[in-house]
């Protein structure tokens, strides 16, 4: 008889997770922007006032640390604590032209990865790059070794981040070199679209789009393998290009599609090779109402193309088809998209490679036609359970169907890449070894330190109980936000998600829903603090702080709203537990030394800068002692206070990098020594920032959002926006 494994709590809490909550916000009035809410969370901690973090900016201040800041003492590296089985947002994907199953992928954050099995493995080629940011990927048909990667997201959302311009690999990714930088020669920092002539190897073009006037955006190209480039005027300046398709078959003839807000805005096609162009009209909407749209072309007719048309809503305007190389179009979406939503985050289309009738179209979920679009069904189902045929991830960004393998489908999307052999019938998961996540919070169960995990973009919160970096599982839904373990009982938990929700786990009874009632003020991503030594008593805070004393079962807010904005940290003192501190996104900090019943004004002063706090830690030992960091630029952003915020000291002096700073930590065993994560790195100090020292060592280059240290196996764990958990031994 086989032996039958008992499994632990934790183990049945995953798999009794509450059902997923879908980040997408269905229900939600229709939004007259292309920016996804949680744009404005990201704005407010990396680049306000400007609208966009600047990555050119995040490089120099890299590179000015990695010179001028010692490296810390040691020789312990970062080792990659997972997810390796649960991937992060992708955005595009290439394969061979002749091997299926030779992959490359590109990351909203992580870089670039590779596999050679058809995704069943995959390993990372980015690691130091200047930017992990990556938006498109092409390979040379002539040349399959040769391969470009267009930096920066160019999904429409301010949290997609920019790039620095074009990498070129010329040895099948193994190696890449910038081949043409967006700052020298005026590319767009979001390129979303890049190909290569089939009948010309040294003919690119690329597409792009921006969120500032400051920026370039539009269709460009390159007559010299990418060395120079030419922005192309057929439309008025300023425009969008999303789709870029070169006819397989007749040299010279190209479609690309613009959003020009106007008249301009469409499908347009030129048939000398880009130099003039003629917008495509007949049977297609009216341009005005163009918004983002996705071209595919089919490999065995070249004459017949098909459109995935947004309107400016983020809606379905139509799919179209046309089988005269788009000089006339016909409408074959019907009504059956009219649910599908964020068109301008989510967009891409694909033709089978030896049936121009079956085709596959992304959005939220994937759906078919398999007769030209006469009928249309939903093949894919982003609520269903993880691991059933129907499941694939929410939020497709690319489909790839190659034509040496007909039938195989490879789908990008905000949980790596699902994978179908049968052109959309079923569905499986590959990403394994895709440790591609993006975090925006980091929690370790103190009492048995491989209990860890923390809330992911649209991944929910997943965990993994033993440790393994293979063995991730999700808990609850959305977009994962604050996790808090109980010090000391890992069966007893805190999970949450966007717009304020809250589950609570306890091994006993289960899960339950303790979300606060809070009706006034709504704030994108919720802090959770736990008092270690009251562990029923919580914190959390919208606009407002809000207490409970029994669990979750009971919230009451015990603040009015502090300055107008949410309120972004908390701090139960670990030396006191009736001193709480919060701060806010405006840069404000507050105090209560009751437990949260009477708070004071704002004790910010004139020595923090304004902007907003990411982080408070207290000291162990000494409550009065507490230390913040600051987002945004242009300012210090560590300050200490020695007298529980009445006065303010910089720690920061100019010294440590001119970029966010996300989070700080103070172990117990080591009261006097501080770490803090950035947007290049990690850094310590033991001397109350006399002298900083880099603990960046081997991370790869992105944002690190969250530490932790575990008390007993003096392990430093790192949360990062765009390549997963990290942990390292502290020397």
């Amino acid at each position: 008889m086989a032996k039958r494994t008992r499994k632990t709590t934790l183990q049945m809490a995953c798999e009794t997770h509450p059902r997923k909550q879908n980040s997408s916000n269905k229900n939600k009035p229709q939004r007259f922007t292309t920016h996804k809410v949680r744009s404005a969370w990201f704005r407010a901690r990396e680049a306000w006032p400007e609208r966009e973090s600047p990555a050119i900016r995040i490089g120099l201040e890299r590179a000015r640390a990695s010179s001028a800041i010692a490296a810390h003492p040691g020789v312990q590296q970062w080792l990659e604590a997972g997810p390796t089985n649960i991937g992060g947002r992708m955005t595009c994907a290439v394969c061979h032209p002749t091997d299926a199953q030779k992959l490359w992928a590109g990351s909203a954050g992580g870089g670039v990865w590779k596999s050679e099995d058809g995704g069943k493995s995959w390993r990372a080629l980015w690691h130091t790059e200047p930017t992990l940011n990556v938006g498109s990927l092409a390979i040379d048909p002539r040349q399959p070794k040769t391969i470009y990667c267009g930096t920066g997201e160019a999904n429409l959302s301010a949290d997609s981040h920019p790039g620095v311009g074009v990498f070129r690999s010329l040895n099948g990714g193994e190696s890449w070199q910038l081949l043409t930088s967006a700052d020298t020669a005026g590319l767009p920092r979001r390129i979303g679209a890049i190909a290569v002539d089939p009948f010309d190897s040294n003919h690119l073009l690329l597409g792009g789009v921006r969120h500032s006037n400051a920026e370039s955006s539009g269709l460009f190209r390159s007559t010299d393998g990418g060395l120079t480039w030419t922005l192309l005027n057929f439309v008025p300046l300023n425009y969008f290009c999303h789709s870029i398709s070169f006819q397989p078959l007749t040299r010279g003839t190209i479609f690309t599609t613009v959003e020009a807000r106007g008249s301009k805005s469409g499908i347009w096609r030129s048939s000398d090779g880009g130099k003039n162009w003629n917008q495509l009209l007949q049977g297609l909407p009216a341009p005005s109402r163009f918004g983002r749209a996705s071209l595919a072309i089919a490999p065995s007719n070249a004459s017949t193309m098909y459109a995935l048309i947004a309107d400016a809503n983020e809606k379905v305007l139509g799919v179209f088809r046309s089988t005269t190389s788009g000089d006339s179009w016909t409408s074959v979406g019907g009504v059956h998209f009219v649910d599908e939503r964020q068109m301008s985050y989510n967009n891409t289309i694909v033709v089978h490679p030896t049936n121009s009738k079956h085709v596959l179209c992304g959005g939220v979920d994937l759906h078919r036609t398999t007769n030209g679009g006469t009928t249309w069904r939903q093949v894919t189902r982003w609520d269903a359970d993880r691991g059933t045929s129907k499941y694939a991830h929410a939020d497709h960004h690319a489909l790839l169907m190659p034509v040496s393998a007909p039938g195989v489908v490879y789908d990008m999307n905000d949980g790596g890449m699902d994978f179908s052999p049968n052109g959309g019938t079923t569905w499986q998961n590959r990403s394994s070894g895709l440790a591609t996540n993006m975090f925006y919070d980091l929690e370790v169960s103190q009492s048995t330190g491989t209990f860890f995990g923390g809330g992911a973009q649209d991944n929910g919160t997943i965990a993994t109980v033993d440790g393994q970096p293979h063995t991730f599982a999700e808990y609850t839904g959305g977009d994962g936000g604050w996790m808090v373990i109980d010090p000391k009982d890992s069966d007893h938990f805190f999970t949450s998600w966007q717009n304020m929700g809250i589950w609570r786990f306890r091994g006993a009874s289960g899960w339950k829903d303790v979300s606060p009632p809070e009706k006034k003020f709504e704030t994108w991503m919720v802090f959770i603090a736990m008092d270690a030594n009251h562990r029923q008593t919580l914190f959390t805070a919208s606009r407002r702080v809000w207490r409970t004393r029994n669990d979750g079962d009971l919230w009451k807010p015990v603040s009015e709203a502090l300055d107008g904005s949410d309120v972004t940290a908390i701090e139960i003192a670990r030396g006191d537990s009736k001193r709480i501190y919060v701060a806010t996104e405006n840069g404000g900090f507050f105090r209560s030394l009751d437990g949260g019943d009477r708070w004071s004004g704002n004790l910010a002063g004139t020595v923090l800068p304004g902007r907003t706090i990411t982080r408070i830690e207290s000291q162990p030992t000494d409550a009065s002692v507490v230390c913040v960091t600051v987002a945004n630029f242009g300012h210090s952003h560590v300050f200490r206070s020695t007298d529980g915020g009445d006065n303010w000291h910089d720690l920061d002096r100019g010294v440590l990098p001119d970029v966010p700073h996300h989070s700080l930590i103070i172990p117990e065993a080591h009261p006097q020594r501080l770490y803090v994560a950035n947007d290049v790195g990690v850094f310590v100090t033991s001397d109350g920032g006399a002298s900083w020292s880099n603990l960046t060592r081997n991370l790869p280059n992105v944002m690190v959002v969250d530490l932790v240290y575990h008390e007993a196996n003096h392990q430093i764990f790192a949360a990062t926006y765009g390549r997963s958990l990290w942990r390292i031994k502290a020397d």
